[in-house]
């Protein structure tokens, strides 16, 4: 196998959303990925040299952020050193997550984050104009609660998925910290990641974010990260064409490309 062409020293942040036959509908069918695809795709990144991180990993590198160092074991993976650490992400939370994408994850033993609209749980995506877009299924806290168990974490997609930079401070802020109590409370456990619904955001909303104690706050820009990448602003590739195993490895490879 051909080792990737990511540099071993850089994160690599997947960025999906559904899981699960494609609707086929022009658009919409962009945002799903077939499991069997999923399961290809993490297949082709550890083969090619890629070990799949987890929330609390990345934390740790970012904080030990300073002079250059080799990445530190990833405890997970049996104790070898991190080469090219990926996490995967999913926006939105749609309950497809549950029963298409957690099989996989776990026959893969590969973690995973999910970023969670909080004002939405159990409910219905309602943020979207377009048809199609709008009524689908989002996780339930039972749900949540079990794939915290078995091995996914949750981060905060705000309280409504709006744009960011559209509300007055007042509401943004409110946004932040109010998705943040709320999936606190519902899953035990602290939330310390963000991820900007449509990858909105200002540097006022990202440093305001870091200090209401997020400590990875994940945009849609595209890229790779370093241990010193500005925590407010994490990079992601967004899986999000079809077009199957080969357009993704085209997709990593001309990311690298445009470092």
């Amino acid at each position: 196998m051909k080792p990737s062409p990511v540099p071993e020293d850089r994160l690599l942040v997947l960025l999906y959303h559904n899981v699960g036959p494609s609707p086929g509908r022009r658009g919409l069918g962009a945002q799903w990925t077939a499991p069997k695809v999923l399961r290809a795709e993490i297949r082709w990144l550890r083969q090619s040299g890629h070990t799949f991180v987890d929330e609390r990993w990345v934390k740790d590198w970012m904080a030990a952020a300073g002079e250059p160092q080799p990445l530190p074991p990833f405890l997970a993976e049996g104790g070898e050193t991190s080469l090219r650490p990926t996490l995967l992400t999913f926006d939105d939370g749609q309950a497809n997550l549950y029963t298409q994408a957690l099989p996989v994850l776990e026959q893969e033993n590969v973690p995973s984050l999910v970023f969670m609209v909080a004002g939405r749980i159990g409910g219905f995506t309602d943020w979207e104009d377009r048809p199609g877009w709008r009524g689908n299924s989002l996780l339930t806290w039972e749900q949540m609660r079990e794939m915290q168990q078995r091995g996914v974490t949750f981060g905060s997609h705000t309280l409504s998925h709006r744009r960011l930079t559209d509300l007055p401070e007042e509401q943004w802020r409110r946004e932040l910290a109010e998705s943040k109590q709320a999936l606190e409370e519902g899953l035990g456990r602290p939330v310390e990641t963000l991820a900007y619904p449509y990858g909105d955001f200002s540097p006022e909303i990202g440093q305001t974010a870091l200090e209401m104690g997020y400590r990875l706050c994940f945009s849609t820009l595209p890229g790779l990260n370093t241990s010193t990448t500005d925590r407010s602003a994490l990079r992601r590739m967004n899986v999000r064409r079809p077009g199957g195993l080969w357009a993704f490895r085209r997709k990593v490879a001309r990311m690298v490309r445009t470092e």
